[in-house]
């Protein structure tokens, strides 16, 4: 086991409250075999790049970037790892220390000839806003232990229900760069059409029993007004993912699990949107896509009923 097996990606920008938390969980892996940590600083303006000379560590390696986002820089990590299999960390989140291991034991445990080009695994929500309180997710949990490969086909589509997210799965770097799969140039929402083209591209998915993350979730601020369009951003997100799935030639068959996403990403964005000044737009934008799968009804049913949550749960804080 001479050569680099995984590669942990994480870039960085403002992280200074958990940066160090977050490279110790890569650094204290349980897995015997070579990895290395690759932290894409993204133009820290905080003490992130403070922090970054505390770590001496040969499996460390350092890039300092200006800023352009975290597509960039996980795009820029993707490039310059060594490893066979791609790992996303955020600055802000845990990597369990068995998370590596998990990883190789799910391909060695497998009954294929070849390695896997996705492994999906399930992982924790922390919940800083309550108290760090713990969430166990796994969207794929119907196939944990599965030993044959898994694929849009052979699922019905439901390799499409796992987390949109990069992290908690490792990619074979090899397949990314066969298939042009990177993150598209953004700072909102850049990892959707990733998810799509990966899971759409492949034939070989494992599914790992374990959990390997902990994604904290409470601690991130509204977005402000002034450094992007957000509302655009995610816009041009949900028309390229548009565009991945329905070049794909059986997506007929799998229309309305995608219909399904759909509405949950744009409900989803739709709350984080609630205090920009151009909300509405979104709002306008949504309802007009989800038409074609006849849920733009549910979704502003759905986004009332979460608006009024709001608004009785401040009511009864005051109260």
């Amino acid at each position: 086991m001479n050569e680099t097996e995984f590669s942990i990606v994480i870039p960085l920008y403002n992280g200074e409250r958990h940066i160090k938390e977050c490279i110790k969980s890569a650094l204290n892996q349980s897995f015997d075999g070579n990895f290395e940590i690759i932290v894409v600083n993204d133009g820290s303006t905080d003490k992130s790049s403070l922090i970054l000379t505390d770590f001496k560590d040969e499996k460390l390696r350092i890039f300092n970037n200006e800023n352009k986002g975290p597509a960039f820089s996980r795009n820029f990590g993707t490039k310059e790892a060594l490893g066979k299999y791609i790992v996303y960390l955020d600055s802000d989140d845990i990597l369990d220390k068995n998370a590596l291991q998990n990883f190789y034991d799910t391909i060695a445990d497998s009954n294929e000839d070849t390695e896997p080009d996705i492994i999906f695994a399930p992982f924790h929500i922390i919940k800083e806003h309550k108290n760090n309180s713990t969430e166990f997710r796994f969207p794929l949990k119907k196939y944990a232990g599965k030993k044959c490969f898994l694929s849009m086909k052979n699922t019905d589509g439901e390799t499409l229900k796992g987390n949109f997210e990069p992290w908690a799965k490792a990619y074979k770097k090899e397949f990314l760069f066969k298939n042009g799969i990177e993150f598209i140039e953004a700072h909102l929402a850049e990892d959707l059409p990733f998810f799509y083209k990966a899971v759409l591209t492949s034939k070989k998915i494992l599914v790992s029993k374990n959990p390997v993350y902990y994604y904290r979730r409470g601690h991130k601020a509204y977005l402000k007004k002034g450094k992007c369009n957000w509302v655009k951003e995610v816009i041009i997100a949900l028309k390229k993912s548009d565009e991945i799935f329905y070049s794909f030639k059986d997506f007929k068959t799998y229309e309305k699990i995608y219909a399904k996403n759909c509405l949950n990403i744009c409900l989803y964005w739709a709350k984080r949107f609630k205090k920009l000044e151009n909300k509405q737009d979104f709002y306008r934008f949504s309802g007009e896509y989800l038409e074609k799968y006849r849920l733009t009804n549910q979704f502003y049913i759905k986004l009332f009923i979460s608006n009024l949550i709001d608004i009785l749960e401040k009511t009864l804080s005051i109260e």
